[in-house]
């Protein structure tokens, strides 16, 4: 299996960007700050360098993940000769991932800390977007 490193990047750049996007206060950054019984403010990073330096780290772990799912033996084609080399493919890849995965991780902890429903639907819908993003892109251009 060989990686794609462009492709790997660009879906690194667009998870962090989505996550720029989708905490922003005028999109779901409030709403999560609520959830969490902090403002706005108090979810500023106290150092930012070391924030998004493990951020950005902790993105290519997961990336490096996600390409060795979505890549790996069989996801090229099926018997029929139809190609799985596709952005929808990804996209399946992401639903099923968070349908498998990331509801579990984020739902039983959830359960015994008591976190609220927006807390829950921020963290979910933002890894399914996340996931979803980088499976596409990943699947597409290899």
């Amino acid at each position: 299996m060989e990686i794609n490193w462009l492709a790997f990047a660009a879906a690194v750049v667009a998870q962090i960007a989505a996550g720029f996007i989708w905490f922003h206060p005028s999109v779901m950054g409030t709403i999560y700050a609520k959830s969490l019984g902090v403002s706005v403010d108090d979810m500023k990073p106290k150092n930012a360098a070391m924030t998004y330096g493990l951020t950005i780290l902790m993105t290519i772990l997961y990336t490096l993940f996600l390409t060795l799912n979505v890549t790996g033996p069989g996801q090229d084609h099926d018997d029929t000769g139809h190609s799985f080399i596709t952005f929808q493919h990804g996209l399946a890849h992401g639903l099923i991932f968070t349908m498998m995965v990331i509801i579990p991780l984020l739902g039983t902890p959830a359960l015994y800390e008591n976190k609220n429903r927006n807390w829950f639907l921020t963290q979910l819908g933002y890894w399914f977007v996340r996931t979803s993003i980088a499976f596409g892109i990943i699947s597409m251009w290899r």
